[in-house]
């Protein structure tokens, strides 16, 4: 017998609308991205593609999505970040073919600091979202921006 924890719990096919049997298409990576924001800036990262993504990174198996995201951006910029909100949770896709189901959180700095830019990345930069339609950015990046960043258009 199930505890009642887990038999109220729906499984992700039903939230989907999918049926059980096809819970196997919905199984995707999870990338958990930060918006940092400083000053009404936010922090974006050049990357291989020449494309300035945020911050963030694989959800790693027991995290949190909120310990991954801290995580990423030590990793990433070396900076220590707080939480604030959730922004957005959608699938996306990164290149043609490869699907990862992101998760992204607005944050602020928890501390003063410089970026310090790890190898993943080739420069570091910090953007109004007005700065950063002018850039490539992947899809649906502009809209998570100026939802963090009111004022900004």
């Amino acid at each position: 017998m199930l505890s009642t924890a887990t038999s109220m719990r729906p499984s992700i096919g039903l939230i989907l609308g999918a049926g059980v049997a096809d819970t196997h298409r919905f199984q995707l990576p999870i990338s958990v991205k930060a918006v940092l924001v400083e000053d009404g800036r936010a922090c974006l990262l050049l990357n291989e593609r020449d494309q300035w993504e945020l911050p963030g990174g694989r959800l790693e198996k027991g995290e949190t999505p909120e310990a991954c995201l801290l995580r990423e951006v030590r990793e990433e910029v070396g900076l220590e970040a707080e939480v604030e909100s959730l922004l957005d949770a959608r699938a996306f896709e990164p290149l043609p073919g490869k699907e990862v189901f992101i998760v992204v959180y607005r944050c602020r700095l928890a501390a003063p600091g410089e970026p310090v830019l790890s190898p993943e990345h080739r420069e570091v930069g910090w953007f109004t979202a007005a700065e950063a339609a002018s850039l490539v950015l992947p899809a649906g990046y502009l809209e998570t921006l100026r939802r963090a960043l009111p004022g900004e258009k």
